[in-house]
């Protein structure tokens, strides 16, 4: 169905629902990378707890990786936290963090304020 994004002082929350595709996630990436505040970002909080279905598949995220890896030319600093219980969304995370040079840290949580807890580490 789609995302919301959710400007924090050093990061954003991207919250999504209902049936998220790779355009969905992808859209998300674009929007908070082309905002002016990216550069100063610290973390991103990747939120698919209210997600009912997953249509992208573990390739699809090489797209994602792409543009991300892109965008850490610009700012280097970000760390990745993804919120799901779902099991297609923990295989995305899997294969995107599995890349041989990874565009940012990431880690995989079933609460958020689990990786709330990690990025300030």
């Amino acid at each position: 169905m789609g995302y919301k994004l959710s400007w924090e002082p050093r990061g954003v929350v991207l919250r999504f629902s209902g049936r998220v595709t790779i355009s969905d996630i992808l859209n998300a990436s674009n929007a908070y990378q082309g905002s002016r505040w990216y550069d100063e970002l610290l973390y991103v909080i990747a939120d698919y707890s209210q997600i009912t279905d997953c249509g992208a598949r573990p390739n699809d995220i090489d797209d994602v990786w792409a543009v991300d890896y892109g965008a850490k030319r610009s700012n280097n600093k970000i760390k990745k936290a993804i919120v799901t219980t779902s099991p297609d969304v923990v295989a995305l995370a899997r294969r995107y963090a599995s890349a041989p040079d990874p565009a940012f840290p990431v880690e995989v949580f079933a609460k958020e304020a689990d990786a709330r807890a990690w990025l300030t580490e």
